[in-house]
């Protein structure tokens, strides 16, 4: 449930892997979270174009609302189609790759779908990053707990 949650994801989830299980288990509970972690972009992107159909198509959404999303929606695609075509989808997996709040696949797959790229290619840097944040994430957990157990002698 940490690796899908918007704030901690799979910064949060491996290393409380690391602190409430052990051995082989451990290894259970990494492989669930970064599991965890690749299904939030396909979740997002299906949750974000619901929420865009119901804003640009519902009677009940108030037309100057639905107005001034459409408006910001195209600034931000208007604006982000130089950084889109500076940085791309490279761009797109190194933001989510790097472990630190604020990054991440929830917020990869809304800034992908503010500049309007490309669903499957968006898709696939964000899982690319996932994976590299992953195994960032997991070096840096076992490198930590090994040098605990080093420096307390612990076995």
């Amino acid at each position: 449930m940490i690796s899908i949650s918007p704030i901690t994801e799979i910064r949060g989830s491996i290393p409380l892997a690391f602190i409430f299980f052990s051995g082989h288990e451990a290894l259970e509970a990494v492989f669930t979270c970064i599991i965890g972690n690749l299904l939030i972009a396909p979740t997002a992107m299906i949750i974000l174009n619901y929420i865009d159909r119901i804003i640009k198509n519902s009677r009940y959404v108030p037309t100057g609302l639905r107005n001034i999303y459409i408006k910001i929606l195209n600034s931000a695609r208007s604006k982000g189609s130089r950084a889109v075509s500076s940085y791309g989808l490279i761009g797109l997996s190194i933001f989510v790759a790097i472990p630190l709040p604020g990054t991440g696949a929830w917020t990869g797959s809304l800034v992908a779908y503010l500049l309007g790229m490309d669903k499957a290619k968006a898709l696939l840097a964000i899982e690319v990053g996932v994976l590299i944040a992953s195994l960032i994430v997991l070096t840096a957990s076992y490198l930590g707990i090994e040098i605990v157990k080093r420096l307390f002698m612990i076995p």
